[in-house]
């Protein structure tokens, strides 16, 4: 009887909470050693992460904690080197790596593709973060087995700031278009410049308007399309009207620069205004 308060009725609720509590821990037993079976069967690491995955709910109980104590241990350490790892290759840079050769022979821009590599590691990152909630709890940033791992981790997502690199390219850009170096794209669209001594006709349009316009394409495919200035969009838009002409005046002055060559001079009089009319 709940309601006994008498001293017969104490007795009686304090010999059934420790029936309880004996039931609870011979439970908790129970599962500490099913758990352990089943991480000692594990053949690797990774079905070692799933185990604790599914059975994460179950390291709020101090005796199943102290039963999986090892293999926390040896998974934390699987996790470590991995972030070792992801440290060693962000201090290498992305121009000296191998996605930066990739990007490059699929077409990406560098900022772009140093962006993606950014967030292709900070995916990798946030995933062994969720793997040591899973291995240790959602506190285990606060534990003291994870404190240090937790510092690296937050350490190494501070410095892979996607947005850091979009607002240097931002910046550069910028201080491209205010000076006068760029305003050659609004002039005449064919330029008559000095080569080795030689008079050289070329087309007048600056290559880099057109890794522009592809940057900024692949940064909208990225989500920074609210984030690009509205000058910088529109010099790229320019650039893409005129990338056509441009890379077809190109070539006839390249066909032009060809056959002007098999001229030799006893045959230039023959050709003369066919010459002075090109």
């Amino acid at each position: 009887d709940v309601l006994d308060l008498s001293a017969r009725g104490e007795a009686a609720f304090a010999s059934a909470l420790e029936g309880y509590d004996r039931k609870v821990d011979a439970i908790e037993e129970h599962l500490a050693r099913l758990l352990r079976d089943k991480l000692s069967s594990c053949q690797d690491a990774e079905d070692m992460f799933r185990v604790f995955a599914r059975f994460n709910p179950l390291l709020a109980r101090a005796r199943v904690r102290a039963a999986v104590k090892e293999f926390q241990l040896q998974l934390m350490n699987t996790v470590g080197r991995a972030v070792s790892k992801l440290q060693a290759k962000f201090t290498h840079k992305y121009e000296s790596s191998p996605a930066s050769s990739i990007a490059s022979l699929r077409g990406i821009p560098p900022v772009s593709g140093k962006i993606l590599w950014a967030k292709q590691m900070e995916r990798q990152v946030h995933a062994l973060m969720k793997r040591m909630g899973d291995v240790l709890g959602k506190e285990w940033g606060q534990q003291l087995e994870g404190r240090q791992l937790r510092r690296s981790c937050d350490e190494l997502l501070s410095k892979l700031d996607s947005r850091a690199y979009f607002r240097t390219w931002v910046t550069e850009w910028e201080r491209e278009l205010s000076s006068d170096a760029s305003s050659k794209l609004g002039t005449y669209p064919i330029v008559v410049v000095r080569e080795r001594g030689t008079v050289v006709a070329k087309a007048n349009f600056d290559e880099k308007h057109e890794y522009l316009s592809r940057e900024i394409r692949y940064l909208k495919w990225l989500g920074y399309e609210r984030d690009i200035p509205r000058t910088i969009a529109l010099v790229a838009d320019e650039a893409m009207a005129r990338y056509p002409h441009a890379m077809a005046l190109k070539t006839a002055l390249r066909s032009y620069a060809a056959a002007r060559g098999l001229v030799s001079p006893e045959l230039e009089p023959l050709v003369s205004q066919e010459l002075q009319a090109i």
